[in-house]
């Protein structure tokens, strides 16, 4: 063991920076990791395998909720409604409700 200029025993311990292996179990070198996110050309290659994929994969499963409520809103009445006629567009048309009366109270 060797000593330090103050001749204490000095730490021969290795360092472990955890640059060996990742720390999600797969074992990949973290190296190529961090090659991929901090150089112009695994920057550059990372994005084309992301375009790539966009392009090719199959799009994701999402899980969409979709639940029928029978009959309008309760406020269909206060609200500006639009009727689009496809086939004419002029004779598309919208509805706004009239404003509410005022509160005598709030005066």
């Amino acid at each position: 063991m060797g000593a330090d200029d103050q001749g204490q025993p000095a730490d021969v311990t290795p360092h472990d920076d955890g640059a060996t292996e990742r720390d999600d179990g797969k074992g990949a070198p973290a190296g190529f990791d961090r090659w991929r996110k901090e150089s112009a050309v695994g920057g550059i290659g990372t994005g084309i395998a992301r375009g790539l994929q966009a392009v090719f994969a199959p799009p994701p499963d999402e899980v969409v909720i979709v639940a029928a409520v029978p009959g309008d809103p309760p406020d269909a009445d206060s609200r500006v409604r639009v009727i689009l006629d496809p086939d004419d567009p002029t004779k598309s048309i919208a509805v706004v409700p009239p404003p509410p009366p005022a509160d005598p109270l709030s005066e």
